[in-house]
């Protein structure tokens, strides 16, 4: 049977839609599977090239790197799940520890600690306000933020090192737990079952993912969007902190480079992971994926002996793979 012009083109169109389907659920698997499987190549590579790498004082290492870039990347999904962005944090993670040390001199740990939580929550609620109600694009917004956090920082300790941490912060981030963990992962579970628990299980996990989807269709649904927003930027920015504190109680002492590469690192770990710049799609357990992937990747650069700055190719190179990934994925939808 001979089909008509009109029967061919639709036949056409259609076979095109199934295979643009098909390559979306495999580019779909690959965003969600990618960072795990990746995870345990890079771990099974380690044992035949780089022994060193399974020493306990370097797996201890890793793990409260882990604690740290995971923290603020828990963060860092809940901006991006909502459609936003966050290039402030490693400025928060700084200042953050910075407060601490400065204060501890003259008052005691816990108010410090609710000073340093205080800016922090004021800083993201700013982030949060220039977003929403000045129509500010969240990039210039937290990149202004950045600059100003560290212009304010160096300022306040004229360029000088700030000193050393309290022990009640080294204590948390590299006292063992049941005399293995170190306390530091045992904060980063924590914080993503609690994070976890809310996006899966309560009103607001949903309103998270709604704004993120469709922020129209979100308002008309009666959720406040802004509210919402704000919320997420304001959590951000306090998770950056107790990352900050957590890092710098590892040190021991607050340096001008602390949280240089968070920015960047925090973003790489929640695409890698799966989380979309889009909004509303993505996971912490894609995050904590990418988070692993991305610090196993730069631990075992130093351990094989290869120059620093190859650091920084790993950085970009998984950035740029997971963008393009998505890239690919937003291209496959608007045919």
């Amino acid at each position: 049977m001979n089909m008509t012009p009109v029967q061919t083109s639709f036949m056409s169109r259609l076979t095109q839609l199934k295979t643009s389907q098909s390559l979306i659920k495999w580019v779909d698997w690959v965003g969600k599977w990618a960072a795990p499987i990746l995870d345990v190549v890079i771990l099974i590579v380690a044992a035949f090239i780089a022994p060193a790498f399974y020493a306990p004082s370097n797996l201890k290492t890793i793990a409260i790197q882990i604690a740290v870039l995971g923290i603020v990347a828990v963060g860092q999904t809940l901006v991006l799940l909502v459609r936003s962005i966050d290039l402030s944090v490693g400025a928060v993670l700084a200042l953050g520890a910075v407060i601490v040390v400065q204060t501890t001199a003259g008052t005691s740990i816990p108010l410090s600690l609710v000073e340093a939580f205080a800016v922090a929550a004021a800083i993201g609620l700013l982030n949060g306000l220039l977003i929403t109600k000045r129509q500010v694009p969240p990039f210039v917004a937290t990149f202004g933020m950045m600059v100003f956090i560290q212009g304010a920082r160096l300022a306040y300790t004229k360029g000088q090192a700030s000193g050393t941490v309290p022990e009640l912060l080294r204590s948390i981030s590299i006292e063992p737990v049941m005399g293995m963990i170190p306390a530091a992962l045992v904060v980063w579970l924590i914080v993503n079952a609690i994070i976890i628990f809310a996006l899966r299980f309560t009103r607001l996990g949903r309103w998270v993912y709604a704004v993120g989807g469709n922020p129209s269709a979100a308002n008309y649904s009666g959720i406040h969007v802004d509210a919402v927003m704000i919320g997420a930027h304001v959590l951000c920015s306090m998770l950056a902190l107790l990352g900050g504190l957590i890092l710098s109680g590892y040190i021991g002492y607050v340096d001008l480079r602390l949280g240089t590469d968070y920015n960047t690192n925090s973003i790489s770990a929640v695409i890698v992971g799966g989380t979309t710049f889009t909004g509303g799609r993505g996971n912490l357990y894609g995050t904590a994926a990418g988070v692993a992937l991305l610090i196993l990747l730069l631990n075992l650069v130093v351990v094989i002996g290869l120059p620093i700055h190859w650091q920084y190719a790993m950085q970009g190179l998984v950035l740029v793979l997971a963008t393009a990934l998505q890239g690919f994925r937003q291209f496959l939808l608007s045919r």
